[in-house]
């Protein structure tokens, strides 16, 4: 897949080709190609292919001196990289990545710029390398991904932020708030994606097509700035940028889906495929107790869960002593309980402030701009920690003790530090006596360092342990590239149905849609819809956008709720046990789902097994016809999976065209299908 001839090395697979140059002016890409149509996307072969600042000096891949559009100045470049060697390096996964090393005299640093691809799917990935080879390397202002590319002209291109869901200007700068950006033209039917797995508020992108430099990708210069600061023999590697190409409509699920495995590809392994999981947080808050764990845990055993989360409320504010007047036999019943039952153990934590031990070691606190302690909240007593000080070796330290003590198999770690998703404290830390950062400049990128160093270190000692650390402890409102990276399961948001007066299932389904257009469905923890009503069933069936994550007091449920429950959970488990259901397909499409509108979505494996999830809300209608594309050729059995009744034999085209589904006087439907 990755080939040289003389200084050309070509990125590609039958489905498309990335060609770099390496010359005289150093390194450009000439040539990004979709080669099922021919179509060249690369509109300024003379651009360079990374910017960024070495020890206040301005380093480029390629000098090209131009007038800048923006104020008429002239730009022009020093030639300080030096073409070292490459290497290519090829993968169990299939995948090939090509190493180019360049070196930079003038920095006393080195650069490798990283190039993955793999055979089936038509776009690549890339990221880069610096390491420090004498005295200090600081990094600024990076742009480690910079392309002018585009389906035909760009008059004819719609730009599209929110991984595709809204449209936005031809031309913008989006700091922190972006990951995702799709470029669509409808005169050809065809479009790109680029991705940014930077975390956080430090994700920026520059999308101006009328500068040579087009779609620059990389770190925030901006609110939230990066700064990386290296000693000799240290290095850094950035995060990962994205690109897809693909035919068809916008919406289409075949490219959604396609973008959506070159993402997953890059993530960490998940030992789970996608199992329904229980917390304990609504309705019971911090009320909470053995007795009541107890009972819950076979609740949810017997109706098919498979994980159970002790949130909040099982320790005091003694050094997080377990509460004794509430669980006089310590967490460790529950959690054998929880085992027994054939389930995984979960615990929530907060890493983010000191919560649990309130004014201790005020050393590790977080600072504000002004000098004073970071308080979490308005109102709130609490003071945020700094990641990136000692408090990560005592946060290493007692997450090891909890998972070894309790068998965690899931921790839920919690409690904004870096900055809020409620947007209710300053970004960073301003200490300049911590042991992992300088001071405010660098405190974010070592902070969210500091966040995957615990995460690193509890993988080796448990590797099995999935790590969650929440949206409130990534500080960000919506999931992202960036977020999964760091979780293997990522808890995405507290929308929950305690309240239909103010939050009904419709209206989360709309927001989890929106949540994985093109992420990884089965990463995703949705929401904490509650499940004790006789909108149980609905309310299980909205959670499974992502892996189901629900809430509610069991014991409220009725006989004829908790059998269907019990006939959907067994069916989801035998469905995802080979595998997870990675494609996913909405029947309504991009479309906002209003009132009175029936909506839905089919999840299944590639292999031609899935589910269908059907939605009345208060549409009349009383049937609805709905298709699936792109399955696997085969005779395929429809059954309900609230009944197991067998509904049907169809074979894949009959699925691809359409097929009417009755409501049968239920605001839902859940169907499974296999294939023979």
């Amino acid at each position: 897949m990755i080939s040289v001839k003389d200084n050309r090395f070509r990125i590609e697979n039958d489905l498309f080709l990335r060609e770099l140059l390496v010359d005289a002016d150093g390194l450009r890409t000439v040539s990004v190609l979709n080669k099922k149509n021919g179509r060249e996307y690369e509109k300024h072969p003379d651009e360079t292919d990374f910017l960024v600042n070495l020890n206040g000096q301005t380093v480029a891949s390629f000098n090209n001196p131009q007038v800048h559009v923006l104020d008429g100045n002239k730009v022009e470049y020093q030639k300080l990289l030096v073409f070292s060697d490459y290497q290519i390096i090829r993968e169990e996964s299939g995948s090939e990545i090509l190493e180019l090393c360049f070196l930079c005299p003038k920095a006393d640093a080195r650069i490798k710029l990283y190039y993955q691809i793999y055979p089936d799917l038509p776009g690549c990935i890339k990221w880069m390398k610096f390491e420090c080879l004498k005295g200090e390397l600081h990094i600024s202002r990076l742009f480690f991904e910079i392309l002018n590319t585009c389906p035909g002209q760009f008059v004819d291109a719609e730009f599209y932020k929110k991984q595709g869901a809204v449209l936005t200007s031809p031309f913008f700068a989006a700091c922190g708030d972006e990951d995702i950006i799709q470029v669509h033209n409808f005169k050809l039917n065809e479009g790109m994606f680029v991705g940014n797995s930077v975390p956080g508020p430090l994700r920026y992108y520059m999308v101006y097509p009328h500068w040579k430099r087009g779609t620059s990708c990389g770190y925030s210069m901006s609110s939230g700035d990066f700064n990386k600061y290296l000693k000799a023999g240290e290095s850094f590697t950035t995060d990962k940028a994205y690109i897809y190409l693909y035919e068809g409509s916008k919406d289409d699920s075949s490219h959604l889906n396609g973008f959506r495995e070159l993402i997953r590809r890059s993530l960490p392994a998940c030992p789970d495929h996608g199992g329904v999981m229980y917390c304990t947080w609504q309705p019971f808050m911090k009320n909470i107790n053995e007795e009541l764990l107890l009972d819950l845990a076979n609740r949810a055993a017997d109706l098919g869960f498979s994980w159970f989360v002790v949130d909040d409320g099982w320790f005091t504010g003694d050094n997080w002593q377990v509460d004794q007047e509430k669980f006089p036999n310590g967490l460790e019943v529950i959690s054998e309980r929880v085992r027994a039952n054939g389930m995984k153990f979960g615990l929530w934590f907060n890493i983010g402030t000191d919560y649990g031990a309130l004014g201790t070691h005020p050393e590790d606190n977080a600072l504000t701009s002004h000098g004073t302690r970071k308080r979490f909240g308005i109102s709130s007593d609490y003071t945020c920690r700094c990641l990136a000080s000692k408090h990560r070796e005592f946060l290493i330290e007692k997450l090891s003790q909890l998972a070894k003590q309790y068998n965690v198999d899931y921790f839920k770690l919690d409690f904004s530090s870096i900055l809020s998703p409620y947007g209710m404290t300053p970004y960073g830390c301003s200490a300049t006596t911590h042991k992992y950062h300088h001071d405010l400049s660098d405190s974010i990128p070592e902070q969210y360092a500091s966040m995957m160093h615990c995460r690193n270190e509890l993988k080796k000692r448990f590797p099995s342990l999935v790590i969650d650390f929440s949206f409130e402890t990534f500080g960000t409102e919506t999931p992202s590239i960036g977020a999964l990276m760091f979780s293997e399961l990522h808890h995405a948001s507290n929308m929950n149905t305690l309240k239909p007066e103010i939050l009904n299932a419709r209206k989360i389904r709309n927001t989890l849609y929106n949540y994985v257009t093109v992420l990884p469905n089965e990463r995703i923890l949705g929401s904490l819809i509650c499940l004790q009503n006789d909108k149980a069933a609905e309310n299980l069936l909205t959670a499974s956008v992502g892996t189901p994550l629900i809430a509610g007091d069991l014991r409220l449920l009725s006989e004829d709720t908790k059998a269907e429950i019990k006939n959907i959970c067994k069916n989801l488990n035998q469905l995802i046990a080979p595998g997870v259901l990675s494609e996913f397909h909405k029947f309504k499409g991009g479309k906002y789902i209003e009132y009175d509108e029936w909506d839905g979505f089919a999840r299944y494996a590639r292999n031609g097994h899935g589910i269908i999830s059907l939605f009345r809300n208060e549409d009349t209608c009383e049937t609805v016809t709905i298709a699936i594309p792109n399955l696997p050729e085969g005779s395929y059995t429809l059954k309900d999976m609230a009944n197991n009744e067998c509904i049907a034999t169809l074979d894949a085209s009959e699925l691809a065209s359409g097929i009417a589904v009755k409501w049968q006087g239920n605001d839902y439907r859940a169907l499974a299908f296999s294939r023979k």
